[in-house]
């Protein structure tokens, strides 16, 4: 009789344990098919054949393309989703597309204010003295909070060699990280991923469960369903920090101004 009741004991645990997986399995973040802005070109594939190659992956493992501090290992940061798309010519250049998934908006915010930190921590020359490669960020009004970095190279006597190297805007909407970065492309690639961060911005709130709690300072208008791009404040407490770079979609000629609205 005991070994009967604990065979049904088991037996019921089982079912439970396997209902709660079935039902977390359903419920927990991810990212559909084709919802980043560059998948669609990636599945395609290259255009130039031997000269373009396209890469895509839902690893968690993957670092953001932004890591100043060159940081290596899994990333035990909260996250739940991720897809990262790569593109890489034989001009040489490079650009690439992030979107990280958190299980709530604190930890999303928590993996932003981490990668600030390492911006201001590694973004000097000195600290990277064996390619003397550097990183300036600013922020930007686009989401929750974002940040638009370069990386440039240094000479040994601290003066920038190029004015534009590495780009990137990193930005926070709700539980949610998107990056955009290019490398060895022409300047104007800054309002395009500048203008990818914007509708990415506005994309992810139709995931579930990505903007429900709000964090962060929020800006004007954001109640609304609008974001804004454009440089933050002067007094804004990045405009000094320093740090690294990632693609996106041109913006009307011109700098974006402050408080446009896309």
């Amino acid at each position: 009789m005991i070994k009967r009741t604990m065979t049904v004991a088991l037996a019921i645990g089982s079912v439970l344990a396997g209902a709660s997986v079935v039902a977390h399995a359903a419920t927990a973040p991810r990212i559909p098919k084709n919802f980043l802005l560059t998948e669609r070109a990636a599945v395609k594939g290259p255009v130039a054949g031997d000269e373009e190659w396209w890469t895509i992956s839902d690893s968690l493992s993957q670092q953001l393309h932004v890591n100043p501090c060159r940081s290596k290992g899994k990333p035990r940061d909260g996250r739940v989703a991720m897809r990262t798309i790569t593109y890489l010519s034989s001009a040489p250049s490079s650009a690439g597309e992030q979107l990280v998934l958190y299980s709530n908006a604190g930890s999303a915010q928590a993996a932003f204010r981490k990668l600030r930190a390492d911006l201001a921590t590694c973004s000097k020359p000195a600290v990277v003295k064996r390619d003397r490669f550097g990183y300036v960020s600013k922020p930007l009004r686009v989401g929750d909070e974002a940040l638009s970095v370069e990386g440039h190279d240094y000479d040994a006597a601290g003066r920038r060699l190029s004015q534009f190297d590495d780009l990137a805007v990193v930005g926070r909407r709700g539980a949610a990280l998107f990056l955009y970065s290019s490398n060895g492309r022409d300047p104007e690639a800054k309002k395009e991923i500048t203008g990818q961060a914007g509708k990415m911005a506005k994309k992810v709130c139709g995931l579930p469960g990505v903007c429900d709690e709000k964090t962060g300072p929020g800006w004007p208008g954001e109640s609304e369903g609008r974001v804004l791009i454009g440089p933050a404040s002067p007094s804004g407490p990045d405009l000094d920090q320093k740090a690294t770079p990632h693609p996106g979609e041109w913006l009307p000629a011109g700098r974006p101004s402050r408080g446009d609205r896309i």
